[in-house]
């Protein structure tokens, strides 16, 4: 992640990878992928599945599955690498032949990395060199279970911090709360299109005043296999909470945002903002860290209406509703934030919104004294989990380590945390030190994951053992004399299996011979 950029730099940039195919070409590409689309329509994803009781639908494992890693390496002097694992024991893992390529799109540096089997993982190393984005494609019974992670450490110098995302699906619509722009801080939207036809975007800002006038915002056109960013501080000077819908109008893109904030030379926060829940009248937000600085959540309101929110706080403890902080009027197409410290009290937590109105939800959070900021980190607005979660690249070194909290909102949840070591570029792993952990309903469950082997990084995968939903978000701190480095997310479900619809014959239709 970039520390700074010039005020000089114009508020778009493109990153150019390949020449643009012929018009006759793209227009049959956009017909082909609208096809595939119309086909594709129902895929189990991270926030549920809803069907059409009328309509005979089949679940099939997916077969193929396409993930992009935003930006390895930028402005990273200590370490950055993207990896990538395929969780073994998903549905279609035994059905034929798959393969996994990690390949970094056409630029000055490039690299490429693959998996065979499941239960394989791999890596690759962007540290001190700013690789082009890196797509991560899965197909046929390598595609379930197939995810990425792109993180980076700078201990020290105006790049510090520690940062993470998930390598996410590339997709049509994408919500994003946190960032802004106001003095020392720089929010960039970064979106890469992985295909060969164009992409055309919009982005559309809420802020505390309501939607942001940003014509410079709407129909970018996203090149084939190219990245662009866009700096938030160009098209919504002086908001300092914003709330970010990235819609692809035609094509399909990646799309990131990270957030950075100087004091002076010195870095006081760096980090990508995790993808949001899409609007919803009941929002989690798991990955509340502990810890003495700001919680600071945000709620936007994208509608014609005012939401009412309902707080609720679920802790080790379990649930309760503050005396204070507990009701929020968020005003239509607007966001309103607010300082969760007091009520949460330095201890790991999820949050209930409730609301009469769908909404959407982000926190930022603060780590150091009042007179030292040291790191920032996000949680972000989820939904329950019902299936297995993953994450990989967590890790491994003597002064970092590794928390997980998991939450049962409704009932009593039983999980199974399994670690896999990584042992090398696309070797198989087993999962070692397995626990079964429960989670009391309401309540919020702290664990450390300490991994008893060598190695640099691993992933951890946590199965469901009954019915009952979950929510899990990691932490990964580092303490440092420089002041600690913080990073986490919440985390999503697996992508395994597609809903594909069966034909039917229909006997009144007629017949021609």
């Amino acid at each position: 992640m970039s520390a700074d950029l010039p005020d000089a730099e114009p508020a778009v940039e493109l990153e150019e990878f390949m020449s643009a195919p012929s018009q006759s070409t793209f227009f049959l590409r956009i017909a082909l992928i609208s096809v595939a689309l119309i086909l594709g329509l129902g895929l189990i994803g991270q926030f549920g599945l809803n069907t059409d009781d009328n309509l005979a639908v089949a679940v099939e494992p997916i077969q193929s599955s396409v993930l992009l890693c935003p930006e390895p390496g930028v402005g990273v002097q200590a370490g950055s690498r993207v990896t990538a694992a395929v969780v073994p024991g998903q549905p279609g893992q035994d059905d034929g032949a798959g393969e996994v390529s990690l390949t970094t799109l056409a630029g000055k540096e490039s690299a490429r990395a693959r998996l065979t089997a499941p239960g394989a993982q791999t890596e690759i190393s962007a540290a001190g060199r700013k690789l082009p984005p890196i797509r991560v494609v899965g197909t046929g019974s390598l595609a379930p279970g197939l995810i990425a992670n792109q993180w980076s450490r700078s201990p020290r110098g105006q790049g510090r911090g520690m940062a993470s995302t998930p390598c996410d699906s590339a997709g049509s619509d994408f919500w994003f709360v946190g960032g802004g722009a106001v003095a020392g801080r720089q929010t960039r939207v970064v979106l890469v299109n992985p295909d060969s036809f164009a992409a055309v975007v919009d982005l559309v800002i809420y802020g505390p005043e309501g939607i942001v006038d940003a014509p410079g915002g709407r129909g970018l056109v996203v090149n084939p296999l190219q990245r662009m960013y866009v700096r938030i501080d160009a098209l919504a000077p002086g908001v300092a909470t914003s709330a970010i819908h990235v819609i692809a109008r035609t094509g399909r893109i990646g799309a990131s945002v990270d957030d950075d904030q100087m004091s002076g030379l010195r870095s006081v926060g760096t980090e990508w903002v995790p993808r949001a829940a899409d609007p919803a009248k009941h929002v989690y937000v798991p990955g509340v860290f502990p810890g003495s600085g700001a919680r600071v959540l945000a709620i936007a309101a994208p509608g014609d209406q005012d939401a009412q929110v309902s707080i609720n706080i679920m802790t080790s403890d379990g649930t309760f509703q503050p005396a204070e902080r507990d009701q929020i009027i968020v005003p239509s197409n607007s966001v309103v934030s607010m300082d969760m410290s007091t009520v949460t009290q330095g201890q790991p937590a999820t949050l209930e919104l409730t609301s009469d109105q769908p909404i959407v939800a982000g926190m930022r959070q603060f780590f150091g004294s009042r007179s030292q900021q040291n790191d920032t980190a996000y949680a972000a607005g989820a939904q329950s989990l019902m299936t297995t979660a993953a994450v990989s690249g967590l890790p491994i070194q003597g002064a970092t380590r590794v928390r997980l909290a998991l939450t049962a909102p409704k009932a009593e949840a039983k999980v199974k945390i399994s670690l896999y070591p990584y042992l090398g570029r696309d070797v198989v792993s087993t999962a070692v030190q397995e626990r079964e952990v429960t989670i009391p309903a309401g309540s919020v469950k702290w664990i450390r994951l300490n991994l008893n082997q060598g190695g640099d990084w691993f992933t951890a995968v946590v199965t469901p053992l009954n019915s009952a939903p979950f929510l899990a978000a990691h932490e990964v701190l580092e303490n440092s004399s420089f002041g600690d480095l913080v990073t986490g997310y919440p985390w999503q479900a697996l992508r395994t299996q597609v809903l594909v619809p069966t034909a039917n014959e229909d006997a009144a239709l007629p017949v021609q011979n």
